[in-house]
């Protein structure tokens, strides 16, 4: 019995390093398409195509009617704020290589500890507090505020944390009846519905083969979620989380062969601060049975039930 565990276990841990790298693909297409056209415009076409297999995964579980009475205020704010977080990100990716964005993007748990003690109540010992602590002296050490290429953007930058951290604790907070699915076809709707607002105002005829890679930037998003939402039923929330670190590597590698962006040391060194800090966090919590940082990144603000 141990034994199929195990192997269900890998099985899970593999699809949530699967749907990570490919979270990490997209943002690769992203960085590529921002240079010429504006972030929105990128999102909306996304957006509509991650929809799909959105939509396929609804209908092969057969959960429409878990979709239910929705709180749109909740899906509205949490939504706008993830919209916010991908906005930054994008346009942020224009000038900085994806490895120092991610590890940017990993200062997010430990906003997500102070968040949930401020707005949630949540009780937080001295442990995780020196691991916050020394986290984000990691950021500082990635980001090197004092040093010639800390800017604006790098600024600007800072705030996708600060977004999608407020869009977990909106849910944690006001969305418990929400269910998965509501969470995912709201939230690719009025994801749109933002980002087409915006695009309209500067839309720009694409290319064919720009269109190509956007569209499938998009069923790469949607897969990706669908692995990782999968893998989280599953998995240990310790086990889970941890798989997502697995971003900061292979945007480094993407990062190079793409875009032959080479990070200084002090971002490999200020990123490895980082994930050890989180891993940290995030076992602690297991070993305390709480749940605060322990689901995702990408997708922080979507409640993840066992089966």
């Amino acid at each position: 019995m141990q034994s199929v565990t195990k192997r269900v276990y890998a099985i899970d841990f593999s699809l949530a390093i699967l749907g990570y790298i490919l979270f990490v693909c997209m943002d690769t297409i992203a960085k590529d398409l921002v240079e010429r056209y504006h972030v929105a415009q990128i999102i909306f076409v996304s957006a509509i195509s991650a929809l799909l297999p959105v939509l396929l995964y609804t209908q092969a579980r057969n959960s429409w009617n878990k979709i239910g009475k929705a709180n749109y205020k909740v899906h509205f704010f949490r939504t706008l704020t993830m919209f916010l977080a991908m906005a930054t990100f994008f346009y942020c990716s224009n000038y900085l290589p994806l490895t120092t964005l991610y590890s940017i993007i990993f200062t997010a748990p430990f906003l997500l500890t102070i968040g949930a003690v401020i707005f949630l109540k949540e009780q937080v010992s001295w442990r995780r507090y020196t691991a916050i602590i020394i986290g984000f002296f990691g950021a500082v050490i990635a980001i090197n505020p004092f040093g010639d290429g800390f800017n604006k953007i790098v600024f600007l930058a800072m705030l996708t944390p600060v977004f999608a951290s407020a869009s977990y604790l909106i849910v944690r907070k006001y969305g418990h009846q929400e269910t998965i699915y509501s969470f995912l076809i709201y939230g690719k709707l009025l994801m749109i519905l933002f980002s087409g607002i915006i695009a309209f105002k500067y839309f720009k005829p694409m290319t064919s083969i720009d269109l190509f890679y956007n569209f499938n930037a998009g069923l790469l998003r949607g897969m990706a979620i669908i692995f990782v939402i999968n893998s989280a039923r599953h998995l240990p929330s310790s086990i889970f989380a941890s798989a997502q670190y697995i971003q900061i590597v292979a945007g480094g590698i993407l990062g190079y062969l793409v875009f032959k962006d080479i990070p200084g040391l002090n971002v490999y060194a200020g990123s490895l601060i980082i994930i050890l800090s989180g891993l940290y966090i995030i076992f602690r919590e297991a070993k305390l049975s709480v749940n605060i940082v322990s689901s995702t990144t990408r997708h922080p603000s979507i409640p993840l039930k066992k089966d």
